[in-house]
C-alpha cells in the first residue's frame, strides 16, 4: 500500500512537471487545439481507457508519438495522469501495473527529449 502510494505520488509530480515545463499549465488535463492528430489521438486513448483497454492505449500512444509533435505528449500525459487515478484493482484488472505507468510517461518523455 504504501509503495503503491509512493509511485501514485511521483507519476502525478512527473505529469505536472511536464505539463508545467513543456506546456506551461498547472494541470495535466488536455485541452483540444485544433491540432487534428493530437486532438483525434486524445479521443482515442479515452475511448480505450473507457473500455479498459490500457494497453492497447499504450501501444497507441507511442505507436503515434514516433511521427507526432508536442500535442501527442500532451495527450499522453494527461492519459497516464488518469490512469494514475484508476484504483489498483482497476489496473489489474486490465493487466497493466502501477509501475508501467510511471515507466510509460518516463519513456514518453524521453522520446520527446523532456529531462525530469
Amino acid at each position: 500500500m504504501v509503495t503503491e502510494d509512493w509511485m501514485m505520488r511521483q507519476v502525478e509530480a512527473m505529469a505536472r512537471s511536464i505539463a508545467l515545463l513543456v506546456f506551461h499549465k498547472d494541470g495535466t488535463e488536455y485541452v483540444p487545439s485544433g491540432d487534428v492528430q493530437a486532438d483525434g489521438l486524445h479521443g482515442e486513448l479515452m475511448r480505450l481507457l473507457a473500455e479498459g483497454d490500457l494497453c492497447g492505449g499504450e501501444d497507441l500512444l507511442f505507436e503515434t508519438a514516433e511521427e507526432g509533435g508536442l500535442g501527442c505528449l500532451e495527450a499522453g500525459v494527461d492519459f497516464y495522469a488518469r490512469l494514475n487515478e484508476l484504483s489498483d484493482a482497476q489496473l489489474e484488472e486490465a493487466g497493466f501495473g502501477r509501475d508501467e505507468i510511471q515507466e510509460g510517461l518516463q519513456d514518453l518523455s524521453d522520446h520527446f527529449g523532456v529531462v525530469l
